[in-house]
């Protein structure tokens, strides 16, 4: 058995295959973070991160999870995805015919629950009948919320801010090791600190 995805149902995974001894692989990467600095071109991140988060509704193993963005920035940057999902899926999405759908009834389910309307700065929208929930993007998020307790699989991304490169790598280090990590600045020392301090399974800068 070779299972990719979050450690509650990798543990189920294991339980099962021990009944029957059957060899299994498991990768249970954490949360895939995007560090954002003060020197990144923040529109060209933005549409980036975008893509690549909202893609098949956020329910991809790479998708970013969480952004940490260094706080003088966060509020432009803020504004540059809420264009970006504009741009990419129309206003409102919903209203999107070819905008995805969250893969089953409990998944959607699981992922309302992580929904915090008092930290949701753009989105929320959802519609049961179709099992959707719009791109969503959730500021003022703390490592206690429940959004950050989990691999999120969905369209909701929450941003961190942080003061210094240092609290930054700290943040990452400190959690379990993520699938994929994105990066974007144009300093090359924060570039060579974060791919030398931090382990991640595969990633990229800008």
């Amino acid at each position: 058995i070779f299972f990719t995805g979050s450690q509650s149902v990798g543990r189920e995974v294991l339980r099962r295959a021990a009944e029957h001894l059957t060899p299994t692989v498991l990768e249970l990467g954490g949360k895939s973070p995007c560090i954002v600095d003060c020197t990144a071109n923040l529109r060209l991140a933005a549409k980036r991160i975008v893509f690549g988060k909202y893609l098949k509704c956020g329910q991809t193993c790479v998708a970013p999870d969480y952004i940490l963005c260094e706080a003088s920035i966060k509020d432009a940057l803020v504004a540059e995805l809420q264009t970006q999902i504009r741009l990419q899926y129309g206003d409102p999405p919903l209203s999107n015919p070819d905008y995805g759908h969250i893969v089953n009834e409990k998944h959607f389910d699981r992922l309302c629950g992580l929904l915090d309307q008092s930290k949701i700065v753009h989105g929320g929208e959802i519609c049961r009948e179709t099992l959707q929930i719009a791109p969503t993007v959730m500021d003022a998020v703390t490592w206690e919320d429940p959004v950050m307790q989990e691999e999120i699989f969905g369209p909701i991304l929450p941003l961190l801010p942080f003061d210094t490169l240092e609290e930054a790598v700290s943040f990452v280090q400190d959690r379990p090791r993520p699938l994929a990590l994105y990066l974007f600045t144009k300093s090359r020392e924060v570039e060579r600190a974060i791919l030398d301090r931090i382990p991640f399974g595969g990633g990229c800068v800008n």
